[in-house]
């Protein structure tokens, strides 16, 4: 079971495993997170309003945590269909 909750400057996600509290600013996301393997904090560049590492992982916390050097930089030329 998932719980997210997605506004314009938060997000929220709580799964079995873990949770992930995060703040957007223009320039800046902070991601504050806690799993059964991980706990920290991290910065990515805003990536709005496309698809950042969060909705690449499918929600899925472990798998944010795992891509996070492959994703948190990205930026995408146009929004996931």
């Amino acid at each position: 079971m998932k719980l997210i909750n997605e506004k314009t400057m938060f997000k929220i996600l709580v799964e079995r495993t873990g949770l992930l509290f995060s703040i957007t600013t223009s320039s800046r996301a902070f991601f504050f997170f806690a799993c059964t393997k991980h706990f920290g904090i991290k910065i990515a560049p805003t990536t709005d309003p496309y698809p950042g590492i969060v909705e690449l992982c499918n929600y899925d916390l472990s798998e944010i945590v795992a891509n996070w050097n492959n994703f948190a930089n990205i930026k995408l030329k146009r929004k996931l269909s």
